[in-house]
């Protein structure tokens, strides 16, 4: 009789999932994959990556949420009210699940962890890297072929990356908050994103920028560069002064761009650590034949 029950239950699951698929488009089933894959992501962030339209997107993931594919939350804010952020509910972890073969497992989800990124002292930090990506995929989209944002690691799976990556670059490779490769015109870079929200102090941004250094100095290949992205423009000023100082800095590829810049990171906003400042930044992809020293 269990048995009976447990084939009666997997076979209503099966004719929900498959009535709840004949909602869904090739484009809700990405957006479910990026959920997954980066966490949260917010009303913009998805207009960048699938849409052409603000106002097509808030109906389209408001049908989601409505579907219970999708959950969603608004952070608390002081002062004005924040957007909608996004993150995968317990049947959309269901609909990959039959995307992928029914592998449960590798996309199971709980609601309430879900939702507990909203509470999370890091939202504001992974939103924010998850942004600069959706950004670079945004302009891609915008140049319909002419550029490409080739691989997004967020900061756990460039963990992951960088343990299995390690022996290939013969020394341990640091954590990130993130890694990319963007190609343009012929041109490609490879960067690992570093978000810096202001919260660090001189002193750990000097470690960090230590651990680098040891890292390119043992590293058997050419290493990516580093981009650090910093919330003011007076914030950049004093941490690419710290960094200079480091010894050894000369050895990376490193480039500095702050906010609201950032928002645009394929444009010439990128600052190389080695260059004095001058009236123009460079573009990301330009970072591939970039003379800094």
């Amino acid at each position: 009789m269990k048995n009976l029950m447990e084939r009666t239950s997997r076979c209503t699951d099966t004719l929900r999932l498959l009535s709840l698929s004949a909602h869904l488009t090739d484009r809700d089933h990405r957006i479910l994959a990026l959920l997954h894959e980066h966490r949260v992501l917010t009303t913009h962030q998805i207009v960048q990556v699938a849409f052409t339209s603000h106002s097509r997107a808030v109906q389209r993931m408001r049908t989601l949420t409505g579907l219970g594919v999708v959950a969603r939350f608004r952070p608390r804010r002081d002062r004005g009210s924040a957007p909608w952020h996004y993150v995968l509910d317990t049947l959309g972890a269901h609909v990959l699940a039959a995307d992928r073969s029914g592998d449960v497992d590798r996309v199971r989800v709980r609601r309430d962890r879900q939702l507990a990124v909203a509470h999370s002292t890091h939202l504001a930090h992974r939103v924010g890297a998850n942004g600069f990506f959706t950004a670079l995929i945004g302009a891609a989209r915008a140049r319909d072929g002419g550029a490409e944002l080739g691989e997004w690691l967020n900061a756990s799976d460039a963990a992951e990356w960088a343990e299995a990556h390690s022996r290939e670059w013969g020394v341990r490779v640091p954590h990130p908050d993130g890694y990319g490769r963007w190609a343009e015109n012929g041109r490609a870079v490879e960067f690992f994103l570093e978000w810096d929200t202001g919260t660090e102090t001189h002193r750990q941004l000097t470690t960090k920028m230590e651990r680098y250094v040891d890292f390119a100095q043992d590293a058997v290949r050419p290493v990516p560069w580093v981009l650090f992205v910093f919330p003011t423009p007076r914030r950049e000023n004093g941490v690419r002064a710290v960094l200079r100082r480091v010894s050894g800095t000369g050895r990376l590829l490193v480039a500095t761009t702050h906010l609201p810049l950032a928002e645009t990171p394929h444009q010439a906003v990128w600052w190389p650590l080695g260059r004095s400042m001058g009236p123009q930044r460079t573009p990301l992809a330009d970072l591939a034949h970039a003379v800094e020293r």
